[in-house]
């Protein structure tokens, strides 16, 4: 996620100098921006690695990625581009001739390109469709797809598990009673109606975490972190000096944090066999060491120049073995 001035344009990233100092870029290496945004991740990257490194930028927001292509002009071939989902990160690193690489970064939040586009439907500030599809170029489920047909079981396991929503049966009820939703702002104001004044109690509005869920849920993205999580672990290498190449992701819900936190946790461990068994016969070995036990969070600094940073959480692990 990144936040945009309004006197240049400049979009700043969130836990920049955190994300740099975990990445621990070195000249001359390779390194892999899963989730390039708005380029200001990759600008940091592309700087630090210097003329003789390589960084490959992966964006699905055919938008986002034009203006991180731009704005990463003067660094010329080093930087390649590719309009591509993360969960195809195999695939796109070999094609694009990249292996066990530095570094790679993921920062699973939502741009600023997306959230101050009244038109993307990712926020309610404004008022525009109900899209919330990264990918504007798929044919797939736009979010009101979901809230115009799916049946109130379905809307309240979804707003409860991807979004982890209080009252979501009666949220999903609403919804239902509120059709047909064409706009954030029908949206909004329906779970606005049905939390009988929480908005009054909590600094954020109660459809925040029903434009969550189904934002999740438009682009796959718990299925797409469970499946690039190992992904992104094989292509990290290690260095002349066999120092282990770096994974920095960046999220911003609890749901999120915890995959990357099992998955980390996981894979630093050398086995898996249940406590009491006395001989290890899983034979699962770390690959990974944590460079952090705990989520590194934003200061208060940080927080107060951009808002949307107050949730975000940051992990780093290392390729060992």
């Amino acid at each position: 996620m990144s936040v945009m001035t309004s006197e240049r344009a400049v979009h700043v990233p969130v836990l920049i100098e955190e994300a740099m100092r975990y990445l621990a870029v070195r000249e001359g290496g390779t390194y892999i921006d899963c989730t390039a945004g708005a380029g200001g991740h990759s600008a940091a990257i592309a700087e630090a690695m210097g003329p003789e490194g390589r960084l490959l930028s992966i964006d699905q927001d055919s938008e986002a990625l034009e203006f991180a292509r731009t704005r990463l002009a003067p660094f010329g071939r080093r930087v390649s581009f590719v309009h591509g989902n993360f969960r195809e990160l195999d695939t796109i690193a070999a094609s694009e001739g990249f292996a066990a690489v530095d570094g790679i970064l993921m920062d699973l939040g939502v741009s600023s390109i997306q959230l101050d586009r009244a038109e993307r439907g990712f926020a309610f500030a404004k008022e525009g469709p109900l899209d919330m599809r990264m990918d504007q170029s798929s044919d797939g489920m736009t979010a009101a797809d979901i809230v115009n047909t799916w049946d109130e079981q379905a809307l309240a396991d979804l707003f409860r598990e991807q979004g982890e929503v209080r009252g979501a049966r009666r949220i999903a009820r609403a919804v239902l009673a509120a059709r047909p939703l064409r706009s954030t702002w029908d949206l909004a104001k329906a779970v606005e109606q049905t939390a009988g004044g929480a908005r009054d109690r909590t600094p954020k509005h109660p459809a925040t975490k029903v434009f969550l869920a189904l934002r999740t849920c438009v682009n796959r993205e718990l299925d797409s972190l469970h499946t690039t999580l190992p992904l992104a672990r094989s292509l990290l290498g290690f260095g002349t000096s066999r120092e282990g190449g770096r994974f920095v992701t960046i999220a911003f819900h609890s749901i999120e944090d915890r995959a990357v936190k099992t998955f980390f946790e996981r894979e630093s461990r050398d086995c898996l066999c249940p406590p009491k068994l006395p001989v290890c016969r899983c034979e699962h070995r770390a690959t990974l060491q944590r460079l952090s036990r705990r989520a590194i969070r934003p200061g208060g600094d940080e927080i107060a120049r951009n808002p949307r940073a107050r949730s975000a959480l940051l992990r780093a692990a290392q390729r060992v073995g």
